[in-house]
């Protein structure tokens, strides 16, 4: 079942985050207390959400995060997702959790709709679902360390 993760249950989140920071060699360093904090002022100011999905224990095996923000440069709503992870024993269940997110973002206005995927985390599958459900690919990302 899908819920809408509540500020208090963030924590509930630290295994999965782990797993999916382990995911990728672009993703490190990742800090709980920061991701905490940074969530609760996205899902307190309601710019921001947080859908989970649990196993009959309560345990998140899936989760997906983003906010919406007027385009600074049009103006038009958009919505952003910041993390699409399952675990992989629950795999499938995730378009589940992006059908939600496109949902709450249509409910709050967006025009339009932002995923990314990570170039070493299932490139084509990514690529297949995105485009099977009407997304387009609209820009790369390249990242550089300079410190």
């Amino acid at each position: 079942m899908i819920e809408e993760l509540k500020k208090e249950e963030i924590d509930s989140l630290s295994e999965i985050a782990e797993n999916f920071f382990s995911s990728s060699e672009f993703l490190n360093d990742f800090n709980m207390e920061v991701f905490k904090k940074s969530w609760t002022f996205f899902i307190e100011s309601g710019s921001g959400v947080i859908f989970v999905n649990r196993d009959k224990e309560g345990k998140p095996q899936g989760t997906i995060g983003g906010c919406f923000f007027p385009d600074p440069n049009t103006g038009e709503m958009l919505a952003t997702e910041f993390f699409w992870f399952v675990n992989p024993e629950s795999r499938g269940s995730g378009l589940k959790l992006l059908k939600v997110f496109e949902k709450w973002a249509k409910e709050k206005g967006c025009k339009k709709v932002i995923m990314v995927h990570l170039s070493d985390s299932m490139p084509e599958k990514v690529k297949h679902i995105y485009t099977r459900f009407g997304y387009k690919a609209a820009e790369t990302h390249y990242i550089k360390e300079v410190a």
